[in-house]
């Protein structure tokens, strides 16, 4: 006997006739022609889930299922680029600058000014507490 798969529920195993044996037993005993017809319908019109009686099963195929083999090396991976605490999020034509000052390439043009290490703005040598990120500064460097 064929091996089927149901469609609905997911059940592979061996189907069933659709209808009821005990009907066309019960149909006979009332009048023969009846219980023919019953049972030329019940075994017409393919079969049955044997699981939820669905009607909607296929002939089932089994697949041989291929085992990967594990990689040995894993492959070289580029940290993540990093810029003033500044997480570059993706390389492409629309990002290439994000993250990076627009001014970096004239940092100490006034020297007036030092970089905040908390925050990486530019405040004024002398002072003991950043404006902009409020850290204490250790001195005047």
């Amino acid at each position: 006997m064929a091996t089927v798969e149901c469609l609905v529920c997911g059940h592979v195993g061996a189907p069933k006739t659709k209808g009821s044996f005990a009907i066309t037993i019960i149909l006979l005993f009332i009048g023969l022609l009846p219980g023919i017809i019953y049972e030329i319908w019940r075994r017409s019109g393919g079969k049955v889930c044997g699981a939820c009686g669905s009607h909607s099963v296929k002939l089932y195929m089994p697949v041989q299922r291929v085992i990967q083999q594990p990689v040995n090396h894993a492959p070289h991976v580029e940290p993540i680029k990093t810029y003033n605490k500044t997480k570059l999020v993706a390389e492409d034509a629309y990002s290439y600058n994000a993250g990076v000052r627009l001014n970096q390439e004239g940092k100490n043009e006034n020297p007036d000014f030092k970089e905040c290490p908390f925050c990486a703005e530019e405040i004024k040598i002398a002072a003991i507490k950043c404006k902009h990120c409020g850290s204490a500064l250790e001195g005047t460097s």
